[in-house]
């Protein structure tokens, strides 16, 4: 975490610290991150940055957990959107992402590049989301799906943040046109709603 230092730092240092921070990082892979070049972006003295942050690794999971707080924020606002049903969330967060990053395009590229760069990095170094998945979990409205215990909650809602991300890239990446990849991802939910609404007749 920074030290104290660098949060009475004021708002504007702060932002063009991590502002060439997040550039670094999604130029280039992990290993070849430099400080020098992160804080020659930043225009401070290289003293300084060992007053804000323990080292890069410090720094870099400050960034994700900068993007965790986001990708947090945007799920929960998506299931209160659907009224706390875990099975409306994929289309609730499809439009809710899709319109910000049509909206914030830049910091966006930004940020797939430092996925694209650390692929080969341990995804849970990388974004926290079974923690975030937990989250809903315990805060969704179950009505419905009382039949489903911890890991098969735990297994519908891998399925459907997973079908949220595919139609999510499948645009990012123009493989399909935004329309086109929502209505695939209506398919799959209904799928899944389906599957998860499923019980076993009593057998005779």
């Amino acid at each position: 975490m920074p030290t104290t230092t660098f949060f009475n730092l004021p708002p504007p240092k702060r932002e063009k610290l991590l502002n060439a921070a997040i550039a670094e990082f999604a130029r280039r892979p992990y290993g070849e991150v430099s400080i020098n070049r992160i804080i020659q972006g930043a225009e401070i003295p290289r003293g300084s940055f060992y007053q804000y942050f323990a080292d890069k690794t410090d720094l870099f999971q400050y960034v994700l957990r900068g993007y965790d707080k986001l990708l947090e924020a945007a799920i929960m606002k998506s299931l209160d959107a659907c009224g706390g049903r875990p099975l409306e969330i994929p289309l609730a967060l499809y439009d809710l992402v899709l319109d910000y990053v049509r909206e914030n395009w830049a910091q966006f590229e930004l940020f797939m590049g430092v996925l694209q760069k650390n692929m080969g990095m341990d995804a849970g170094q990388l974004l926290s989301l079974p923690e975030i998945v937990l989250k809903v979990i315990e805060r969704a409205d179950w009505r419905g799906l009382e039949h489903l215990e911890g890991d098969e909650r735990l297994a519908v809602m891998d399925l459907l943040f997973s079908a949220a991300g595919q139609a999510l890239m499948h645009v990012f990446c123009k493989k399909l046109s935004a329309e086109e990849s929502r209505r695939r991802l209506a398919i799959k939910t209904a799928v899944i709603h389906r599957g998860a609404k499923y019980e076993e007749e009593p057998s005779c």
